[in-house]
């Protein structure tokens, strides 16, 4: 019986409309990491996180650190040269680089062109030229470089002196006690993980989720509902097999979910791949190269590891979605009925989605923020998980006593 049910669930032209659904999903919401990510500012960032990690592996000691400072000095003396050999540089008394910067972020306004006077034209035009100077050979801005090298150098700072972090910084106690762990004395925050990443990839399987919860609703209840209508039950309690229907029905169900959810996330984390985010999967979660306060993760793990725990998270939502289909339709006596329960349970695991699976096991996740508690995204999907399970074989053991006694 659970082979025949099984099968119910592969029906051809409602796996052509999932595919389809999938396509356009896909174009909408999933391809924007594989095909923009990173975007502007963040290009630079991730170029000298790509260099670094190919130089130096996956995160920095203090002599490499020391390259990195001497190369940033090379290249602002380079700057300088140009700056000095400058006319409209020699024209405005610029002596260097710092004099240029401080001069044109004086001048260099946020005004459009035609709102310019011609003062203010006329400086815009001459921050171009020295600007133009400030390429080098490959065509790459000076300027862009210079700026991102400082703020990573200043970011680096931060982790100098342990006591200066925390009083900057508003933490917890037990977080302040597990970030002391694992930012100095690990050295956590050496790692040359890239800004971003780990949120923007959190974003990306949030947005797979839903997705599965689209298929799973298009593809699983409704086959049930279409038993009820056609009293197909009432046949199949005719034979001994068929007294197990309901336990047969919510294993094909289980089955067929955890096949889906397995096909899903494989095809769109193989996908990875093709992208140069698998390169930092040997890197920790916690790094300098993060600007913002709550960008830190409490846990040990790396950045391959943390991906394989939000696939954990995918895995447990989507079964105990998987296991409340199958309870809704078998409480629901036609089409609409379970229509109007399914909408609000799927607007319910939308909702999962935002507060638990963006930003797992972060400090920034909206439901740590709520509790304080470190893996409370693991403790909520085991939690929904045995929650739903145990609802669906209630009903399984309920009907089949009531079964027996009518």
């Amino acid at each position: 019986m659970f082979f025949t049910e099984t099968k119910k669930l592969f029906q051809p032209f409602m796996l052509l409309i999932g595919l389809l659904i999938g396509l356009v999903f896909y174009q909408q919401n999933l391809s924007f990491i594989y095909e923009y990510w990173p975007n502007g500012s963040a290009i630079p960032v991730y170029d000298y996180a790509k260099e670094w990690q190919e130089r130096f592996g996956p995160s920095l000691e203090d002599d490499e650190l020391q390259i990195i400072e001497e190369e940033y000095q090379q290249l602002l003396a380079l700057a300088d040269e140009r700056i000095a050999d400058d006319e409209t540089a020699k024209q405005l008394r610029l002596a260097n680089y710092a004099a240029f910067s401080s001069w044109s972020e004086q001048h260099l306004g946020h005004k459009r062109i035609d709102e310019m006077t011609h003062e203010e034209q006329e400086r815009v035009e001459q921050i171009e030229t020295i600007n133009q100077a400030l390429v080098d050979e490959e065509g790459q801005s000076i300027v862009t470089d210079l700026r991102v090298l400082k703020q990573l150098l200043e970011r680096r700072h931060h982790f100098d002196s342990e006591t200066n972090f925390f009083e900057r910084e508003e933490y917890t106690a037990t977080e302040q006690k597990v970030l002391s762990e694992e930012l100095f004395h690990k050295n956590g925050w050496r790692s040359l993980l890239p800004e971003d990443l780990a949120f923007t990839l959190s974003h990306h399987f949030a947005d797979v989720f839903i997705l599965l919860i689209f298929l799973l609703s298009l593809w699983i209840p409704a086959v049930f509902v279409r038993d009820r209508l056609l009293r197909m039950r009432s046949l199949q309690w005719g034979s001994q097999h068929g007294r197990n229907i309901l336990w047969s029905q919510f294993g094909a169900t289980m089955a067929f979910g955890f096949l889906v959810i397995s096909l899903v996330t494989a095809l769109f984390y193989g996908m990875l791949y093709l992208t140069d985010f698998p390169i930092y999967f040997a890197n920790g979660l916690n790094s300098f190269l993060s600007g913002d306060t709550l960008s830190f993760s409490l846990q040990s793990w790396s950045f391959g590891q943390w991906l394989a725990m939000v696939v954990l998270l995918i895995y447990l939502f989507g079964l105990s979605f998987c296991s409340l289909l199958f309870f809704m339709a078998q409480t629901s006596q036609h089409y609409l009925s379970l229509l109007m329960k399914v909408i609000p349970v799927v607007f319910i695991f939308i909702f999962i989605a935002d507060v638990v699976i963006k930003n797992a096991f972060y400090l920034k996740n909206s439901l740590y923020q709520w509790s304080a508690l470190p893996l409370i995204e693991l403790y909520t999907g085991i939690f929904l998980l045995i929650l739903s399970v145990g609802i669906s074989i209630g009903l399984c053991s309920y009907r089949q006593k009531q079964d027996l006694l009518d």
